[in-house]
């Protein structure tokens, strides 16, 4: 992970044909590459100093020894790191968001019913420690997690958060998924998929600001509800569970910045895409290769898809 001190650094998605297009710029007091930190992916950009630059620097080594310790500097840490994380994801949605609006005309609001929720008793604990998320973490710090809300039950095609409004509660699927959309020209653009494991509806918690996407029941859908007061008490905590869902969080906010990647990868594609003439060369069989998208509407089409 790195700490910019002076300087600038640019940093671009490599693109299909062997190129590259530069998506923002970090500057001092941001950090960077610390995604591969997080959840011991690949990096997710290239990183290029954009002028003379100086950097302090933080191994894997050294960044896991730092955030697994047992005492609160450990807690202040995953904190302030949630909270990068949250940040650059919103900046990348609004980047996808802006792009996507110049082919799009405009937003309008996502006419799905509000969701009513139905209490629910809690599902097998032995079914919940199975799932990826919570399947390393200590029984006790998974039990602490799962008492520290209620769990309900929503039907399909329901609003359980709305863009550009505050959320009051994150919520974990336990059955079903929930679709994270950005709303324009009156549609809906899935930039994510919350299914059994995974948490949303945590943006607003963690820094006070509107949500950055609609949250919305793909199908029916068993979930635990994390009131502001019981995530408050888990996010700021000194207890074990505290480690632990941190650890949910982090893991979250990283495979949402990566998903949100990939559609803004496909529209830089589209505006280095080679003239007409080029891109029916790159059609093989009716169907483009990978090297070539015609249009920001394609792009919109196949993640609506």
């Amino acid at each position: 992970m790195f700490l910019v001190v002076t300087g600038r650094v640019s940093m671009s998605l490599r693109l299909p044909g062997d190129r590259e297009a530069a998506v923002t710029t970090v500057g001092p007091s941001e950090v960077l590459g610390e995604i591969p930190l997080i959840d011991g992916g690949a990096h997710s950009a290239t990183a290029q100093a954009a002028e003379a630059t100086s950097l302090l620097t933080l191994g894997r080594g050294d960044f896991a020894a730092l955030v697994l310790r047992g005492d609160p500097t450990a807690l202040t840490l995953k904190r302030r790191i949630a909270g990068v994380a949250c940040t650059r994801l919103r900046e990348q949605l609004a980047r996808l968001a802006a792009s996507l609006e110049e082919s799009e005309g405009g937003a309008s609001a996502v006419e799905a019913p509000a969701a009513e929720l139905e209490p629910s008793g809690p599902p097998d604990s032995a079914y919940v420690r199975r799932f990826a998320t919570f399947r390393a973490l200590d029984p006790l710090a998974v039990w602490g997690i799962l008492t520290a809300g209620r769990f309900a039950r929503c039907a399909a095609s329901r609003t359980l958060v709305a863009e550009g409004t505050f959320s009051d509660a994150c919520y974990v699927t336990i059955n079903g998924a929930v679709e994270k959309v950005i709303v324009l020209g009156g549609r809906r653009i899935r930039v994510g998929l919350a299914g059994p494991g995974q948490a949303f509806g945590y943006e607003s918690l963690i820094d006070g600001r509107p949500s950055p996407v609609t949250a919305i029941t793909r199908e029916r859908a068993l979930l635990l509800v994390l009131p502001q007061e019981g995530f408050e008490r888990l996010f700021h905590g000194q207890m074990n569970a505290s480690h632990a869902f941190l650890d949910v969080i982090h893991r979250e906010l990283a495979a949402s910045l990566r998903h949100a990647l990939r559609p803004q990868a496909q529209l830089a594609a589209s505006r280095h895409a080679p003239g007409p003439g080029a891109a029916q060369q790159a059609t093989r069989g009716g169907r483009p290769s990978g090297t070539s998208v015609t249009s920001r509407n394609s792009v919109a089409n196949s993640m609506n898809r």
